[in-house]
């Protein structure tokens, strides 16, 4: 073989091998070093993010992380990896509705992803992550049964954010704050019931009565305020939240509001707030429960007291980052980091 011809095969051998640990490196993850005591939320779709009911999220989430030691830092889908994050030996992926652009994780560092929507996560993303964390009870079950690290996650309300406030002047009948972005099962039993609700959110107008729209936004400092002094909050589940298992953090913040709500029927908020959330299965029900709780302030106070006390106990952000906790202290002994 000619220098020549040998050469070239060495730069093509060279090319392969530079290509072969760059795809290593993507999906695969880095091996840099890695502080434990930092931590990243890593958020891989802002639509997603954002539509978790609630705007203060992240915020919610920084201090309670902070408050338990952690130094953490907050990156997003347009800038995923920042170089004040490649040090985090903590990283809490939040997924979205579609694969994370670019997957990288640390393999001297622990690597969790957190879904709510299980079944568009794909196979190869379980084995890029050392642990999962879901708000859904079947899908801890599942990935239980196969032998991944897990942990239920179920999502959770900021109390101090959400607490009893009633205001008398926004006292309101049937209640509802969302906006209609997706099929709202409630809204719809509501107006095949023919109920009083009152609306607050967007991309309604033009497709229900302007009658029902009271308002296109309600700023989170607020919110408290609202759902303490409405008689009924109607609270929206998915049809695929119910079918999953999952209760939607809305929930949370009504009951830390100490407000009645009723909501359709979902398996796991009454394996939690038992009798507290009265739910119904079609507008006949929801036509009922509103005759029955309407004009009956006692019991409306009864539930929204137990639903409350639930909450502040088990659902706040404190004890979300507990139960994540737990699962990153397994995870840095598995590893031994």
């Amino acid at each position: 073989m000619s220098d020549k011809t040998m050469k070239i095969v060495l730069s093509a051998l060279t090319a392969v091998l530079l290509v072969l640990i760059a795809c290593l490196y993507a999906f695969k993850g880095t091996t840099g070093s890695a502080n434990l005591n930092k931590l990243a939320v890593r958020v891989g779709e802002l639509r997603q993010y954002k539509t978790m009911n609630r705007a203060d999220v992240a915020s919610s989430m920084e201090r309670s992380f902070s408050r338990v030691g952690y130094d953490v830092v907050t990156t997003t889908e347009d800038n995923l990896y920042p170089a004040t994050a490649d040090d985090a030996g903590v990283n809490f992926y939040v997924r979205g509705y579609v694969p994370f652009n670019n997957l990288k994780t640390n393999k001297n560092a622990v690597n969790i992803v957190y879904i709510r929507d299980y079944d568009v996560l794909q196979p190869e993303e379980l084995d890029a992550f050392d642990g999962i964390a879901t708000s859904s009870h079947d899908f801890y079950n599942y990935v239980m049964s196969a032998n991944y690290a897990a942990v239920y996650l179920p999502e959770f309300t900021d109390l101090s954010i959400f607490y009893p406030k009633p205001t008398p002047s926004l006292e309101s009948g049937l209640l509802y704050v969302g906006d209609n972005d997706r099929h709202s099962v409630a809204i719809s039993a509501a107006l095949e019931a023919k109920l009083p609700v009152e609306i607050y959110g967007r991309l309604w107008e033009g497709n229900i009565e302007d009658e029902f729209i009271k308002g296109e936004y309600i700023h989170d400092n607020d919110l408290s305020s609202y759902f303490s002094s409405a008689k009924i909050n109607l609270v929206n589940v998915s049809s695929h939240e119910s079918e999953l298992g999952i209760i939607p953090s809305r929930v949370y913040d009504i009951a830390a509001s100490k407000g009645f709500m009723i909501a359709p029927y979902n398996k796991e908020i009454e394996a939690v707030f038992g009798d507290a959330v009265p739910m119904y299965k079609n507008a006949e029900e929801l036509k009922a429960l509103y005759d029955q709780y309407i004009n009956d302030p006692e019991a409306r106070s009864e539930k929204a007291e137990k639903a409350y006390r639930i909450v502040v106990g088990e659902y706040n952000v404190d004890a979300f980052v507990q139960r994540l906790n737990g699962l990153v202290e397994f995870l840095i002994n598995e590893k031994k980091l």
